[in-house]
């Protein structure tokens, strides 16, 4: 009988097909279905320690390459003066131009010149290499100037 009593709190069909009833019993599906979809958010989270992302950061590193193409002459500085404007300031460009590509030029000069020690040790190798040669070529002329020995038999002419 207890089980009789039970069964009858609940609501009838009636009851449940009414609007208000099935309005409350979708609220309900939809209070549901939230909860879980914020369960499944809050599940799907990466929660990372505070120690860990206070790890050391990777240093910077920057690498300097140099030009390809080099300048070689340096770049002139100071006032300008173009078709003719200004003969003064033309004048002293032309005057630094030259002066520089005199300073270049005296450069390459000195850089192809060999100072005389260094010259001295140059032809005193020369020379002992040469000496040397000459010891060397000097027993082949001896041995070919020597008559070979005769031997076995000679074809008369």
């Amino acid at each position: 009988m207890t089980e009789t009593k039970k069964e009858g709190k609940k609501a009838s069909n009636r009851l449940l097909g009414m609007k208000f009833m099935q309005r409350s019993l979708e609220k309900e599906k939809q209070e549901e279905l939230e909860k879980e979809r914020k369960r499944v958010i809050s599940e799907a989270e990466w929660v990372l320690d505070r120690e860990q992302t206070e790890a050391e950061k990777p240093k910077i590193q920057i690498e300097c390459q140099s030009s390809f193409l080099p300048f070689t002459q340096a770049t002139i500085a100071g006032r300008r003066s173009f078709q003719s404007f200004n003969k003064k300031v033309e004048a002293l460009t032309e005057e630094q131009e030259t002066q520089q590509r005199l300073e270049r030029e005296e450069q390459a000069e000195k850089s192809h010149q060999i100072s005389d020690k260094a010259m001295g040790e140059q032809m005193q190798t020369i020379r002992t290499v040469s000496k040397s040669s000459k010891k060397r070529k000097n027993p082949e002329n001896h041995q070919s100037a020597k008559k070979p020995k005769a031997t076995g038999f000679i074809k008369p002419k």
